[in-house]
């Protein structure tokens, strides 16, 4: 399990400053682009099935196959999506998140949020002072979204009872001023 304390160690690390909050979040585009990847994937394993449907003999190996077709698909879909989504904002779909003094430092993160590694690479910063956020809600996602007039970024994060890496999400929410966590 990755803990708060470590995030901030390895950003701090990597970055060679102090940072005060570190968590792991997903690139504001991968709740959508997971739905679409999910739909798509699993259509297209259900043209698949229909195809391949005078092959199975038996009714019932048929509705498991088709079952895990189509889920292997949606999943499949889902992971395709959100790399396309993140990828087209510059980012990764997993992000490492830290706030510096005066930056806030948007990383790449090999993993999930309970476990990974990175960062590697710094994505994209914005100045704290000047970059103006968004707050928002869906769920127990919290959507912040940054736009310091030359660029913009979101990220997304869930802080429900079974989600993993809730403290590091809510250090970094609490230090950009959110109030909802």
């Amino acid at each position: 399990m990755t803990t708060a304390l470590e995030l901030r160690s390895l950003s701090a690390a990597f970055l060679g400053v102090d940072v005060e909050a570190a968590g792991i979040f997903s690139a504001g585009s991968a709740i959508g682009a997971s739905i679409v990847g999910a739909v798509g994937g699993a259509t297209v394993a259900e043209v698949a099935m229909h195809q391949t449907e005078e092959l199975v003999t038996d009714q019932v190996v048929g509705d498991i196959a088709g079952g895990l077709i189509s889920g292997v698909s949606a999943v499949a879909g889902m992971h395709v999506a959100r790399e396309a989504a993140a990828a087209a904002e510059g980012l990764t779909p997993v992000l490492l998140i830290a706030l510096t003094s005066d930056r806030i430092v948007l990383m790449d993160w090999h993993g999930t949020s309970a476990s990974g590694t990175g960062p590697t690479r710094e994505l994209v910063s914005f100045p704290r002072a000047t970059t103006q956020m968004t707050f928002g809600r869906l769920g127990v996602n919290r959507k912040v979204t940054f736009d310091d007039g030359v660029q913009t970024a979101s990220i997304t994060g869930a802080l429900g009872w079974l989600s993993s890496g809730k403290e590091g999400k809510r250090d970094v929410l609490r230090g950009l001023g959110s109030t909802d966590f």
